[in-house]
């Protein structure tokens, strides 16, 4: 396994509630705190797509970082109680309801739990560097064409798909795909980030954990994220370069534990080593050695800061657990990020050329 740090510019139905059972700093701020966390899953997306494993992982998850902690369980959903409008920001478009649910003020972290979509924006178009791919893109793609290949491919054109998670729930509003790439998306947005992102500022959350399938694919986190970062401190994911993900019930847990076990420690490093503590039979191989953890085929734990400034998103990266509940360092913007990846085999490269043909 290694490890990458990179830096560089860029109701309705009736639902259950779950009631409430230091950082490298540059200054010091007075700001509103927050403690609350939100876990949304889905298990359940028919007869013929179970994901057992997902509601399991969305439960741990919430009751270890519980147990004698600051931190206050403000919602679990499940299933159909998780709609895809809990996601969707009701500034952008007005169907949105994020305040009231995954992004609502207070919450430090928001927990998602499910599918994510397929499509991986690649052709049979084998090529031998990005500049052979030009700009292909038809339908759902974009126009950032590159020269990607993994362990389970060969070089071929592939292009940024936008990302999304998936919801199944007859009061969904957007066919249960909430696209967080290019649709009305914006995390954390509050009174201390400002309403820069057209958002306003009736967010609050400040760390999203997207546990699902394909959450970004290699090189495209800063376009796949850039517009879900509306102040927002953190996104965590799953990024595939090979296979998928798999649906393992001890993802969740495994990063309380790690909360658990190094309470004032860094936040993006507690989302990389719980990659590494899943057991490698937890999922199928990557050629060349590695595989499992979590994953079938080759994959990584991702974590993606942003702000106005580089020193904003670097500082973001190096925070710690305490700074999650301070929204005095909410992003003022996303001009830069940070991200570092962990992943379950050895790359050849510490940046974008591990996947990419320049």
């Amino acid at each position: 396994m290694q490890e990458v740090d990179r830096t560089t510019a860029t109701r309705r139905a009736r639902r259950r509630l779950m009631p409430a059972v230091l950082m490298i700093a540059v200054m010091t701020l007075s700001a509103c705190a927050s403690n609350g966390i939100i876990v949304e899953s889905v298990s359940d997306y028919g007869p013929d797509d179970q994901l057992p494993a997902a509601v399991i992982s969305g439960d741990g998850f919430l009751k270890g970082m519980l147990v004698g902690s600051e931190w206050v369980g403000k919602a679990r959903y499940t299933n159909s109680a998780v709609y895809d409008t809990d996601f969707l920001d009701r500034d952008v478009d007005s169907r949105g309801r994020d305040d009231l649910y995954f992004d609502r003020p207070g919450m430090a972290i928001s927990y998602f739990t499910g599918h994510g979509i397929l499509a991986d924006g690649c052709t049979a178009t084998p090529c031998t560097s990005s500049g052979t791919c030009m700009r292909l893109g038809v339908g759902n793609q974009i126009d950032y064409g590159a020269c990607r290949f993994s362990p389970l491919d060969a070089p071929r054109c592939c292009y940024m798909t936008p990302r999304a998670l998936v919801t199944r729930s007859p009061f969904d509003k957007f066919n249960g795909v909430v696209n967080y790439t290019s649709g009305p998306v914006r995390f954390g947005e509050s009174r201390q980030s400002g309403g820069w992102a057209g958002a306003g500022t009736n967010g609050g959350t400040n760390l999203v954990v997207l546990d699902i399938s394909h959450g970004v694919l290699p090189p495209y986190w800063r376009e796949t994220l850039q517009d879900a970062f509306a102040g927002v401190h953190l996104i965590a994911t799953l990024m595939t370069a090979g296979g998928d993900t798999a649906s393992v019930a001890e993802r969740g847990p495994t990063f309380a534990a790690r909360w658990a076990a190094a309470p004032d420690g860094n936040v993006a490093q507690a989302w990389l080593d719980t990659m590494a503590w899943l057991p490698s039979s937890l999922g199928h191989s990557c050629p060349g050695g590695g595989g499992g953890r979590g994953f079938n085929g080759c994959g990584c734990h991702i974590v993606v800061a942003m702000d106005a400034t580089a020193r904003g998103a670097a500082n973001k990266m190096a925070a710690g657990w305490s700074q999650l509940r301070n929204d005095g360092y909410d992003g003022k913007g996303n001009r830069f990020y940070s991200a570092r990846w962990l992943c379950n085999y050895r790359l050849d490269t510490g940046d974008q050329a591990a996947w990419v043909r320049p």
